[in-house]
């Protein structure tokens, strides 16, 4: 019974906190709802107030920003004003900087200029003092002698006035010996004055006449026997003549101009642009009358290939002083060695030689530039590299090997600088020490049988030599004898001590030789030039006259930075 009202009391009070639970439940939901809807609303009106308040400061904060951009942009333009105003500054600052360094440099040019003047005149002086004194000293010599000769001279005259009366009154005295003599003559001879002055007149004539025909006949037995020796001389001349012609003919370039007043520009004032490109060159400069052309004129093809190159760079440029004369020829000669190299290649090419080394392909361009009797040496082996080819498939030897033999075989004629060693010999050591086949090599030092031949390949060479060089208009060895003297006359000068450069022009006619300032003086100068020119007249043997002109030039370079 207890348990019952136990548990019936307990089911009540779980039944009494359900409902209570219930109805708490109800109003906490009922609370809730009202709270949600409050927020909500307060919510609302917090998100409308903060989004007029958000508008608001962005608003304020954009004029703000408007208001300091405009004050940035407004100090901008302020601070670019004034870098432009510093910049202005700046580059006046500079160019009056760079006017005043350039015063400065050119008033040191014209003190440098003028000290070297006053050195100059300061030595000219004291050479003037030393001559004035020698001649004070030979002028009272001078005087002493003056004074000698007048009182010798005034006793002379002396002597001679007493000599003339004397000789007056023995003219006067004899006139009238003559006047009696004559008086008595004519009567002796019974004949006038004038009569026999008629008969002496007829004697004299003829014995003149006798005279007149005995030299006549001297004279003419005297040409006869001369006459052979002047036809001799007049026929020798005329060779020597024609043979310089020749020459001429075969050593000028022509270098086309496109006015007549670029001729002008190419001789300079007082003809300073020609002579300094002939001393840099080496040749003779022809400015004449000949339309469109300038004509330079050197047995040394090399010299001259160069010169024409510089030339005609020179013309194309418009610029020709003695400064540019000198970078262009420097110039010129490295693009004509760039040149000689490009011509050994492509010789090698049209051969269809290979592996050959760069010092010999060099020494085959350069001889594009030789001669041998006349005969270019390039165009020379190039036929006899054909001909040793062709020879050598019909006897079933190596073409190849025969072609680089005859392309190499006058190469000692490029390198030799003297007559004391044969040319074979020459190009047979050089193709040693650039490692060419032996074979090659005798057959180079042995086509003149200076060594003993080895291989077929070496009469191969040396008969088709024979073949290129023996034909009909192949050589001329008059010219070959001309150039050899004038690289005698080159050599005679570059033997004495102080002289740098030497060049033999106008067809052999003249010499000029340039000397270093440093060690030739001017009393030097005077005195080389009589040596030269007795060493060229008693070791050479050469038509007319030779003409040796001595440079002796002091030239000082300063650069303006």
């Amino acid at each position: 019974m207890l348990v019952v009202l136990l548990l019936t009391g307990f089911t009540a009070f779980g039944a009494g906190l359900g409902i209570a639970w219930w109805i708490a439940h109800s109003n906490a939901r009922s609370t809730l709802n009202k709270a949600r809807q409050e927020a909500s609303s307060i919510l609302t009106s917090a998100e409308k107030e903060s989004d007029t308040l958000k508008a608001k400061v962005i608003h304020d904060a954009k004029s703000t920003l408007d208001h300091k951009r405009s004050e940035l942009d407004t100090r901008e333009a302020a601070l670019n004003q004034e870098r432009e105003a510093l910049e202005r500054d700046k580059r006046r600052l500079k160019h009056k900087s760079e006017r005043q360094r350039k015063k400065l440099n050119n008033r040191n040019r014209r003190l440098n200029k003028k000290q070297n003047v006053l050195f100059e005149a300061e030595q000219t002086i004291g050479l003037l003092h030393k001559e004035s004194e020698t001649v004070n000293r030979q002028a009272k010599k001078l005087y002493t002698e003056v004074d000698k000769l007048s009182k010798d001279a005034s006793r002379h005259l002396d002597s001679l006035n007493a000599q003339k009366q004397s000789l007056d009154a023995q003219q006067s005295r004899l006139r009238e010996l003559i006047h009696e003599r004559v008086t008595k003559l004519e009567v002796i001879a019974d004949l006038t004055q004038d009569e026999a002055r008629r008969q002496l007149r007829e004697e004299l004539l003829e014995k003149a006449r006798e005279d007149i025909s005995r030299e006549l006949l001297e004279l003419k037995d005297q040409a006869q026997i001369t006459a052979k020796e002047e036809a001799s001389k007049i026929v020798l001349t005329t060779m020597q003549r024609l043979a310089s012609d020749e020459a001429e003919s075969h050593s000028t370039s022509v270098v086309p101009i496109a006015s007549e007043d670029v001729k002008g520009r190419v001789i300079g004032r007082e003809g300073r642009n020609v002579i300094a490109f002939e001393a840099a060159t080496g040749v003779d400069v022809l400015v004449d009358d000949t339309p469109g052309a300038i004509v330079l004129s050197s047995f040394d093809l090399y010299r001259r290939e160069i010169a024409r190159i510089a030339l005609s760079r020179l013309i194309r440029d418009g610029r020709i002083h003695p400064g540019s004369i000198e970078r262009t020829v420097a110039k010129a000669e490295k693009s004509l060695k760039d040149e000689i190299y490009q011509t050994g290649e492509r010789t090698l090419l049209d051969l269809k030689l290979r592996g050959m080394h760069k010092e010999l392909i060099s020494t085959v361009g350069k001889m594009k530039y030789r001669t041998s009797y006349g005969q270019n040496l390039l165009n020379h082996s190039i036929q006899v590299a054909n001909l040793c080819s062709i020879m050598a498939s019909e006897m079933g030897l190596d073409p190849q090997m025969a072609r680089r033999a005859g392309l190499l075989h006058d190469l000692g004629k490029v390198l030799q600088e003297s007559n004391d060693r044969p040319h074979a010999i020459v190009g047979m050591e050089y193709c040693k020490r650039y490692k060419e086949h032996h074979l090659i090599c005798n057959a180079v030092g042995s086509h003149h049988d200076e060594i003993e031949m080895t291989s077929l390949y070496a009469p191969i060479v040396q008969i088709c030599d024979a073949i290129s060089g023996a034909r009909p208009g192949a050589r001329h060895i008059r010219r070959d004898e001309y150039i050899e003297r004038l690289q005698d006359m080159e050599a005679i000068a570059l033997s004495f001590d102080g002289v740098m450069m030497a060049y033999a022009i106008q067809g052999g006619r003249e010499l000029r030789v340039v000397v270093e300032y440093s060690k030739v003086s001017d009393e030097r100068t005077r005195e080389l030039a009589v040596k030269i020119s007795s060493r060229i007249q008693d070791e050479l043997t050469y038509p007319g006259q030779v003409n040796v002109t001595v440079i002796r030039e002091l030239r000082k370079t300063s650069v303006a930075r």
